[in-house]
């Protein structure tokens, strides 16, 4: 019954026309409110989903380091057991360090990346190249697949592929690096150039693993780290089997634990954003609450005959608690409707482009997800018991006011 009576207010008419058209002003500015909210937070959704692909491609399902320490030794009978556990697809040995790369009177530092032939199989960068081959080539003949960004720094010919470059690495003998005698001095060329982000393409080069340890003055059994691709399934059980070879002196490390900062920080913005549009909101269902309080105004008599026929003053007030939720859950309809056609316009047509075209893709990514769609519709359940509750408690006041 409070429900009927309630509808039966929205859809009415009054003596005051203002009344009705603030009445659908608030239903609009809660729409408006719902489809920002959904849009925005599909739009971060999208980036962070992006965002997180491109970490998912670049960096091992796990990755295997020393708690102290650069490099450590793995013996053939351990890596064999590596190879062996169920649920590994490949594993590849890696040596992982800081050189610098100099062409003609160009110089970058790098994180020269070197790793074994099966390294295709758990990193997808062939799927990122500009230009070029993905060939790491070996010991005598040592190639460099470069990151955008690098091969900028040094002035390589961008239409050009197999430029050679000169690569120093400190001597792990030596003690300073300004010392000419204290370094390795070695030559490689370019065979490739990809682009991921600019957080790789302006630090990494891989190479193979033979030709980085002897750049580095490394054993043949050193490394500074193992990294593998998994066939799916239990990654627990894997990382369990890992740790139980290696023993307790190493990380054993999924991609969420290799990049739990970014996961973090992308989380807390994203409802750092809806928490500042959630704050917008409220301020706009301020329209709300002067609306109810001109209804309560304009239903005096009403309040008086239903308390004549036996209402109380919560039945009073839960017809004006109602009413307040039907105009904000109306307004989240239609913004809700109108945010999810967009969210499908974008995600078919990509008709919103971004600006520059240095990112991977050209246009705004976009990914409504059901969490969002609830966290919403409580926040509009909460808008509107918050803009009809002073409203309501006076519409049951008035009852007293009569009885006075």
């Amino acid at each position: 019954m409070h429900f009927l009576i309630a509808w039966r207010y929205f859809r009415g008419k009054y003596a005051f026309q203002a009344i009705q058209i603030i009445a659908w002003v608030s239903v609009f500015a809660i729409a408006i409110g719902t489809a920002a909210l959904i849009t925005i937070l599909s739009v971060s959704n999208g980036f962070t989903s992006v965002v997180k692909g491109l970490y998912a491609d670049f960096y091992a399902d796990v990755r295997v380091t020393p708690k102290q320490g650069k490099f450590f030794t793995i013996n053939d009978a351990q890596y064999l057991q590596l190879k062996s556990i169920e649920g590994v697809n490949a594993i590849s040995r890696v040596v992982e360090n800081r050189a610098l790369i100099v062409k003609g009177g160009n110089k970058t530092v790098a994180i020269v990346k070197g790793v074994e032939k099966s390294y295709g199989n758990i990193n997808k960068i062939r799927n990122y190249l500009k230009r070029g081959e993905c060939a790491i080539g070996d010991l005598q003949t040592p190639l460099f697949i470069m990151g955008i960004g690098i091969e900028q720094k040094l002035g390589l010919m961008q239409q050009m592929i197999g430029d050679t470059v000169q690569v120093y690495a400190v001597n792990r003998s030596g003690k300073s690096i300004t010392q000419l005698g204290q370094l390795n001095t070695l030559d490689a060329q370019e065979s490739g150039v990809f682009s991921v982000q600019q957080e790789f393409d302006d630090q990494y080069v891989f190479t193979n693993f033979e030709f980085a340890q002897y750049l580095f003055d490394l054993q043949p059994n050193q490394v500074s780290a193992l990294e593998f691709s998994l066939k799916g399934g239990n990654d627990e059980k894997v990382i369990a089997s890992i740790e139980k070879i290696m023993g307790p002196g190493f990380l054993v490390r999924n991609k969420y634990q290799q990049n739990i900062d970014l996961y973090r920080i992308m989380q807390v913005e994203k409802w750092i954003i809806f928490c500042i549009l959630a704050l917008i909101m409220l301020v706009a269902s301020f329209n709300l609450v002067g609306a109810l309080t001109m209804l309560v105004l304009e239903k005096e008599k009403d309040i008086h005959v239903f308390n004549a026929m036996g209402a109380t003053s919560w039945d009073i007030q839960k017809i004006f608690l109602m009413l307040s939720a039907i105009m904000a859950l109306l307004g989240a309809a239609i913004g809700g409707g109108l945010a999810s056609l967009f969210c499908w316009l974008q995600y078919k047509y990509h008709f919103i482009k971004l600006g520059g075209g240095s990112f991977v893709i050209d246009y705004y990514p976009i990914q409504p997800m059901l969490i969002d769609y609830v966290a919403i519709i409580s926040l509009v359940i909460v808008i509107a018991l918050l803009a009809g509750w002073i409203p309501s408690r006076k519409a049951a006041a008035k009852i007293y006011e009569r009885i006075v």
